[in-house]
């Protein structure tokens, strides 16, 4: 029967069961997006800070790990869907440098193969998903166009492209199928050019001229127009538009830069762009909606830095396609790694790594992917995410050295910890996605095997489990549940060639040799193996050298001899294999042809364009995509349809002399009480907060003092408690805030004093410890909110009455700093707080009771009252949580159902009746999925019916 766990259909289960018309639940894969993120980098004087924006939230944080090689102002950037270029600058000096920004890892290393043709500062830059062009730039002025072909990461110039005039401080954006370079000096120019990428020409277009003269300006776009934002003379704050559909330009009077500058970079994805920094240096970002043409400045986005003349790029600008050719298992969350395969070390010895891409049978150097030492004779396997290189002979000593290949990145590290045990060269390599296993090799021969675990990167032995006899030149392959070793070197007196297979069983690490049905049907070592999930192929190999090549089905444990046509198309003596699920690829240096046999057919495929750049036997080989490694086989289906999947909308009011949770939907404005949704007791005085998934009720009266926590989860609308997240000590009137990974509940009573204990709950792990560093002035009766990157503590009661602090908890550090500057405008306890991305919203106490809304500005941690904005009934001890759009403050005394809705866009505040609560409720918590900034991630699920 398919595995049916997690189908969800309203139509005829029972009898879809029976036809088995679904799709198996581990063949669901789901396309991983490109990242939707943007990187700013570089900057005048000479900063190497790499600023990343995450989009959807429209915040900014640096990334120290995707630093730039060599700090430096003046350059430019583009990239693809997973990657960023950012080449040329000033350092003191011009230079040619060119890094590379792996957005998946937020890893930035140089590209030697890459650099510029001429030094130079003041360029501009934008491609397509294929390549990266970088036009212009000073000293000079230069009409230089330099050309990135991201598949082989190598740089030439390309004359035919070159601008039409020299210039400098040159802006670029584009779509995927011509880039507009436009403005510039001297001059400064309105002058724009169009490169058409399919022929690599380029040409003036009047019409879509800048409609004022400038250069060093910032520009992005998406699929059907661009935008090009401020420059010199000036500064400027001018914003013009290219519609790529007429080649024309216009100004856009009604959407200048919230701040005059040059110098400034901009990027962005298919619906806005971001426009950050420039000169006079500022950190300032401004957001462009591209629906509307409207702009405004997101203070939550602005730079870690303030700082001009550097350099943006993104995975979705310029109409590059949100995804990638990488999937994820719906059933367990597991990656497909890249179709692609990598060959590395050979005699000499060599360092040398070639990849072939198997959708296009083509190979290519990629020498950051080199061996970190050189070496021969070594094993490789590895996991849907990188390739593990290890042991080998480095023309002196045999050695235990393990390499990493990175495929996201096409880069190799040392991983010392993952170091084989006996240093031998020889070794065959094969495992599943948790482990490869590396057994036997000589000088002298050993049967000993070791296991390598991925996710820690550590290598063990395993005694108990060594191959059936001492052998070296053995070859390895498997599928997800055994790996086959056959064949190999042993001595008798003299060596001697075997024909043995050994099968180890990965669920519990034991061998077993396998009896003569499965044994090689010519004894030889130095052969190759690779294969998929039913069969695994081994070929060639000495003594000989031979053609042959061998056939084992998994399921049976039997082999087969293949005839001619699934021979190897020469005899090779110390090959190497690997491969997908397709086709398994061998090759050697003798001769460097790649051999291509079909699985489905048992047949060698002809490949005579496929060699190998480096002759050379002795390799070892690793891919994503064999030995059964998960890969995606998704099946179309012509009733299929796909359902987008965001956060609840959602509020949810719980507790207050009850246990009771209200519910109000923000679409409607309208509440209902959740009857399954219990608080695990009744009680006052408690905190709330959460994130996009789950709401986390803690603390209160009840009518003792308790520490409980209880988790709404609010995709089905159900609660319950969490012993792992109690608070450290039991306490009401506190408040909660937090982040999208944490939620942080400070303050409270009893004691000898109100407390200022800070208590910061994981939500990976629903788990809560104690955030000493994060203390708040001890207080009770207070409220808070916060976006992304910190909390906001305001009012309450201290020892002698009501108080206006402000403390400010900043999420990265757990600490605490007061903020005399957003103290509230007036002294007050029993209040409720909520806001958005940008700003946070204090509302109503005692004494009074009051009707007085503050408004704390993050950006400037400034509190100011805003009238407008004033609760429509004065009341105290009410609760409030809301949405990116509103607020909602509800219950409380004197009017304990009322519901008020504070609009953030205009700052005005009004009771909306149907929102009233469905009882009476004081002193109680609330939570939303969408409240403080928190961010809107999305699933798309798909549906067969």
């Amino acid at each position: 029967m398919a595995n049916t766990r997690g189908v969800f259909t309203l139509e005829r289960i029972k009898e879809k069961q029976i036809l088995e018309t679904w799709v198996d639940l581990d063949d669901v894969w789901i396309a991983e997006g490109s990242p939707n993120t943007g990187y700013f980098g570089g900057g005048f004087p000479a900063y190497s800070t790499i600023d990343k924006v995450i989009y959807p939230t429209d915040t900014t944080v640096a990334v120290p790990g995707a630093a730039l090689s060599v700090a430096r102002s003046g350059l430019a950037a583009t990239g693809n869907s997973t990657a960023g270029y950012f080449g040329g600058g000033y350092t003191g000096s011009y230079v040619t440098t060119m890094d590379k920004i792996a957005y998946s890892i937020d890893t930035t290393a140089p590209l030697p193969s890459a650099p510029l043709s001429v030094a130079r500062e003041g360029l501009g830059a934008t491609g397509n998903s294929t390549a990266g062009y970088f036009g212009g730039g000073g000293p000079g002025p230069r009409s230089t166009m330099d050309k990135i072909t991201y598949a082989s990461d190598t740089t030439a110039e390309v004359p035919s492209a070159a601008l039409s005039v020299a210039r400098h401080g040159v802006a670029a954006t584009g779509n995927s199928d011509a880039g507009f370079f436009g403005g510039g000096f001297p001059g400064p120019k309105t002058l724009m050019d169009k490169l058409t990428y399919s022929t690599d020409t380029i040409a003036e277009v009047p019409g879509a001229a800048l409609s004022a003269a400038r250069g060093w300006t910032g520009a992005t776009g998406n699929s059907t127009a661009g935008y090009f934002g401020g420059g010199l003379f000036g500064p400027k704050s001018t914003m013009d538009k290219i519609t790529y559909s007429t080649d024309t330009t216009v100004a856009l009077p009604a959407s200048p830069l919230s701040l005059a500058r040059q110098s400034l970079a901009a990027t962005g994805n298919s619906t806005a762009g971001y426009f950050g920094g420039g000169g006079p240096a500022t950190a300032v970002m401004d957001k462009i909606d591209y629906s509307t043409d409207s702009i405004g400045a997101v203070p939550d986005a602005a730079l870690s830095i303030a700082r001009q003349s550097l350099a943006a790029s993104s995975a979705r600008a310029n109409a590059l396609r949100p995804i990638t050719d990488l999937k994820i298992r719906f059933s367990d969350g597991t990656k497909s790694g890249p179709d692609t395969g990598y060959f590395g070390g050979g005699p000499g010895p060599k360092s040398t790594m070639e990849k072939i891409n198997y959708s296009t049978d083509t190979i290519r150097l990629f020498s950051a992917a080199n061996l970190t030492v050189s070496r021969v004779e070594t094993g490789a396997t590895g996991s849907a995410v990188a390739g593990y290189f290890g042991g080998g002979y480095d023309g002196s000593n045999y050695v235990s050295i393990m390499d990493k290949v990175d495929y996201s990145t096409d880069t190799t590290d040392a991983a010392p910890g993952a170091n084989l045990i006996v240093a031998r060269e020889q070794r065959a390599a094969t495992g599943n996605s948790t482990h490869g296993y590396f057994g036997g090799g000589g000088y002298p021969f050993v049967s000993s095997m070791e296991k390598v675990t991925y996710s820690t990167d550590t290598t063990d032995a395993l005694p108990g489990s060594p191959l059936s006899s001492n052998r070296g030149g053995v070859a390895a392959t498997g599928n997800l549940t055994a790996g086959y070793f056959g064949g190999g070197f042993y001595t008798d007196g003299v060596t001697v060639a075997s024909t043995y297979m050994d099968k180890i069983t990965y669920s519990t690490d034991s061998v077993e040799p396998l009896p003569s049905t499965a044994e090689l049907s010519v004894a030889r070592g130095s052969l190759t193996a690779t294969g998929n999930s039913v069969a695994g192929y081994f070929g060639g190999g000495f003594y000989g050298p031979v053609s042959t090549m061998d056939k084992i089905t998994y399921s049976t444990d039997t082999r087969e001899a293949l005839p001619g046509a699934g021979s190897l198309s020469a005899a090779r003596g110390n090959p190497t294999a690997t491969g997908n699920s397709t086709y398994g690829y061998f090759c050697s240096s003798s001769p460097s042809t790649i051999d291509k046999i079909d699985y489905s057919t048992d047949t060698m495929l002809s490949t005579p364009n496929l060699n190998l750049n480096v002759p050379r036997n002795g390799m070892g080989a690793s891919s994503a995509r064999a030995n059964a490694l998960p890969e995606p086989s998704l099946t179309p289906t012509p009733t299929a349809t796909t359902t987008t999947i965001t956060a609840s909308n959602a509020g949810y009011f719980g507790g207050g002399f009850n246990s009771s949770i209200d519910k109000i939907d923000y679409s409607t404005d309208t509440t209902s009480l959740l009857p399954g949704s219990l608080l695990s007791s009744s009680r006052e005085r408690l905190a709330a907060t959460g994130n996009s998934i789950a709401g986390y009720f803690g603390g209160g009266k009840s009518p003792a003092n308790v520490s409980t926590m209880d988790k709404i989860t609010y995709a089905s609308d159900t609660t319950a408690e969490v012993p792992s997240a109690a608070l450290s000590v039991a306490r009401y009137s506190l408040a909660a805030t937090g982040s999208s990974t944490a939620g942080y509940f400070g303050g409270g009573f009893p004691g000898p004093s109100p407390m200022s204990t800070m208590d910061k709950i994981t939500y990976s792990t629903d788990t809560t410890a104690v955030a000493p560093n994060a203390r708040i002035s001890a207080r009770y009766n207070l409220a808070a909110t916060g976006n992304s990157t910190a909390g906001y503590f305001g009012g309450g009661a201290g020892l002698f009455g009501p108080v206006l602090t402000m403390d400010k908890v900043t999420y990265s550090s757990d600490t605490k700093s007061s903020i005399p500057g957003a103290n509230l405008t007036v002294a007050r306890r029993n209040l409720a707080a909520t806001g958005n991305s940008t700003a946070g919203y204090f509302g109503g106490g005692v004494p009074g009771p009051k009707s007085t809304m503050d408004k704390i500005t993050y950006a400037s941690d400034t509190t100011a009252e805003v009238p407008g904005a004033a609760l429509s009934v004065a009341r105290y001890a009410l609760a409030a949580t809301g949405n990116s759009d509103a607020g909602y403050f509800g219950g409380g005394s004197p009017s304990p159902v009322l519901m008020d809705k504070l609009t953030y866009s205009t700052d005005t505040t009004a009771a909306v009746p149907g929102a009233d609560l469905t009882t009476n409720r004081q002193m109680t918590g609330a939570s939303s999925a969408r409240a403080n900034g928190l961010p809107q991630p999305t699933a798309t699920v798909v549906n067969f019916v």
